[in-house]
C-alpha cells in the first residue's frame, strides 16, 4: 500500500516536461505497433504530408510534433526536450511553457509545410522554440542569464543549427521557424509572474499568431498551385481503401486541370464506368 501511494504522490508532482515526454514515448510505441500490424504507422498517425494537409487535414501540423522516426530520434529529441525543457517550464510557469511548446511546434511544422516538400515528424520544432525562449532569458539579462548557464546553451542552439545545415534530411525549415516562434512567443507571455496583457506583449502575441497562420496560407497556396496535390492526395486515399474520398479529390482536381493525365488514367482505374 505505501508503494501503491508512493507513486500516487510521484504522478501528481509530474512536471508538464515529463507529460509532455511520455506523450511523445507513447506515439512510438503506438507507432511500432501499427507498423507491426497495418503498415505506414507515421502516415497513418498524423506525419506532415504536404499533400494531405493541402487538402485539408491540419491537423497534421500538430500530430507530426508527437511523432518520431526512429529510435535515435526519439531519444535525441526527448534529452534535449528534458534537459530544456524543465527550466524553460519554472521560469515561465505551466500554462506559458505549453503556449510556447505548442505555438512553436505548431510553427515549426508549418515552416516545414511552406519550404519543405518531404515528410517529416518530430518534436524539434517544439524544442527549438525552447531554445528560442531561452535567448529571450539572455535578452532580458545576460549578466545574470552567462552566470546561471554560462554559454553553454547559446553554444548547443549554435551547434544545432550549423548540423541541420551540413546534414541531409534535417528539416531546418521546421528548426528555425520554432526557434523564432520560441522567442517571440516568450517575448508575448513573459515570465510566470508578468501580466499577459500588456501592449508591447499583445504586439508579439499578434505576431506569433500571424507568422503561424501566414506560413499555413503560404503552404497551402504553394501545395494547390501544381496537380500534384490531387495525384499525391487521390492515390493516398485510395491505397487506404477510402475510394469515394480518392474519387472526391480526383473530381476536384479535374476540374482544375482536365487534361491531366495521370488524375484522368487514375479515374479510369477506381471507376471504370
Amino acid at each position: 500500500m505505501a508503494n501503491l501511494n508512493y507513486y500516487k504522490q510521484r504522478i501528481k508532482r509530474l512536471t508538464l516536461t515529463e507529460i509532455l515526454i511520455g506523450m511523445n514515448v507513447g506515439m512510438f510505441l503506438l507507432t511500432q505497433i501499427v507498423d507491426m500490424t497495418i503498415g505506414d504507422g507515421l502516415l497513418r498517425l498524423g506525419a506532415k504530408v504536404n499533400a494531405l494537409i493541402g487538402l485539408g487535414e491540419y491537423w497534421r501540423l500538430l500530430t507530426a510534433m508527437f511523432l518520431h522516426a526512429d529510435v535515435m530520434h526519439i531519444i535525441f529529441n526527448m534529452m534535449a526536450l528534458y534537459i530544456l525543457g524543465k527550466d524553460i517550464e519554472r521560469f515561465f510557469g505551466k500554462k506559458k511553457f505549453l503556449v510556447i511548446y505548442f505555438i512553436s511546434g505548431l510553427v515549426g511544422s508549418a515552416a516545414s509545410y511552406f519550404l519543405i516538400d518531404n515528410v517529416s515528424v518530430g518534436a524539434s520544432g517544439a524544442i527549438f522554440g525552447l531554445m528560442g525562449a531561452n535567448l529571450f532569458l539572455y535578452k532580458l539579462n545576460p549578466l545574470v542569464y552567462k552566470r546561471i548557464y554560462g554559454s553553454d546553451l547559446l553554444i548547443l542552439i549554435g551547434i544545432n543549427l550549423v548540423i541541420g545545415l551540413v546534414r541531409p534530411n534535417i528539416d531546418m525549415a521546421g528548426h528555425i521557424g520554432g526557434l523564432i516562434a520560441g522567442f517571440i512567443t516568450a517575448s508575448g507571455v513573459g515570465l510566470s509572474y508578468e501580466k499577459v496583457l500588456q501592449v508591447k506583449k499583445i504586439i508579439y502575441q499578434a505576431l506569433a499568431g500571424l507568422l503561424l497562420m501566414g506560413l499555413i496560407l503560404a503552404g497551402t497556396l504553394k501545395v494547390q498551385s501544381t496537380p500534384d496535390l490531387f495525384v499525391s492526395g487521390a492515390y493516398y486515399y485510395y491505397t487506404e481503401g477510402r475510394t469515394e474520398r480518392a474519387l472526391n479529390v480526383i473530381e476536384k482536381g479535374l476540374i482544375k486541370y482536365p487534361e491531366q493525365t495521370d488524375l484522368l488514367y487514375m479515374k479510369s482505374v477506381i471507376d471504370p464506368n
